[in-house]
């Protein structure tokens, strides 16, 4: 296996105490967000979303809804490669949101201070009020947890659809019933969440196979999970990028987990299911359609189903950890040293 962090198999840790009140808390900078978007005096011309890790995979929901409704093209991107690459657009009507959950990471924190010289509108999105990253700008907004700076994100790119004129009430609407909403999904999702984990504990190389909103809570489980604290070789795979190579390499003998939504990419990912129930091995499918999300309208599960799969996977990590007896605090190389 590894030689990390090795506590031994034991009950699973349970769900963290703050699952709804973070997301409540977040809601409630509804107010202080739209205000600061709608206030940026000049047309918006080009949005970044900036991030490092986990911070970046997490941009992936509010990137896929701007894409998909706001006319201002957005672009998500690591924050070392914004500041090396300095965009010729970041500028007056270019706006930045960078988000650091620790505020600490450098790489962030220079990428801000970079575009807020350049004359960009920049916010910080970050769990700590006193960090580098809130402390160097002078607009942070601050959430308690990782639930709340998925909503804290959400809540950003719908201040920007309705300085757009976009109607966003019933996504808004959507996002307060969501609190109570994810808890009743993590807890549904326990045994299922124990079955893939012993299933696929000793898998030598995991595949997670996504498309379009919830390839970012698929890179966060296989990235961040799997290889930054369990230190297990893993990949996630867009579902049309899986037909470009990579199905090669699946055969009878082959694990692989797949996640469905049910936004607009959903035919991608039914096109793997089709492959892979021929010509693959046991194959693990989370469904979004399996799931009940008590008070969220029909039509607004698909805008929603991407943070409640962000939370599916932090349980299956916590599953994982429990089966394998690795902790998911333990790290070889990060915060060890300068690197």
């Amino acid at each position: 296996m590894t030689d990390g962090t090795y506590v031994g198999p034991r009950t699973v840790e349970p769900f963290p105490n703050d699952v709804v009140s973070s997301q409540e808390q977040a809601l409630g900078l509804w107010d202080a967000i739209d205000d600061y978007v709608a206030g940026i005096d000049q047309p918006l011309t080009r949005v970044f979303l900036l991030g490092a890790g986990g911070s970046l995979l997490a941009m992936a929901p509010a990137q896929y809804i701007l894409d998909r409704l706001a006319k201002v093209p957005t672009v998500s991107m690591n924050s070392d490669e914004f500041y090396y690459r300095a965009p010729a657009s970041v500028g007056p009507g270019a706006l930045v949101i960078a988000l650091s959950g620790t505020g600490n990471t450098k790489e962030t924190v220079r990428a801000a201070e970079w575009a807020t010289a350049h004359g960009a509108s920049v916010a910080a999105v970050t769990l700590k009020a006193d960090g580098p990253l809130a402390q160097s700008q002078k607009t942070a907004f601050v959430a308690e947890s990782g639930h709340g700076s998925q909503i804290a994100l959400q809540l950003v790119a719908l201040a920007i659809l309705k300085r757009e004129g976009v109607d966003i009430s019933g996504k808004l609407s959507a996002l307060r019933k969501l609190p109570a909403a994810l808890l009743h999904a993590l807890e549904n999702f326990e045994d299922r969440a124990a079955e893939i984990a012993a299933s696929m504990k000793e898998v030598p190389m995991t595949y997670v196979i996504a498309s379009g909103p919830l390839e970012g809570a698929a890179d966060t489980f296989t990235s961040c999970y799997l290889q930054e604290m369990q230190w297990k070789h893993a990949a996630t795979v867009n579902a049309d990028e899986f037909f470009q190579g990579p199905f090669e390499v699946f055969d009878k003998d082959t694990k692989s987990l797949v996640y469905l939504g049910e936004d607009e990419t959903r035919p991608m990912g039914e096109r793997v299911r089709r492959f892979l129930d021929e010509y693959s091995g046991e194959t693990y499918y989370i469904d979004s359609k399996e799931f009940d999300l008590p008070g969220v309208e029909s039509e607004q599960r698909p805008y929603v189903m991407p943070l409640v799969f962000h939370g599916l996977g932090a349980r299956l990590a916590a599953h994982w950890s429990a089966v394998t007896g690795y902790s998911l605090e333990g790290r070889r190389y990060m915060w060890q040293f300068d690197y």
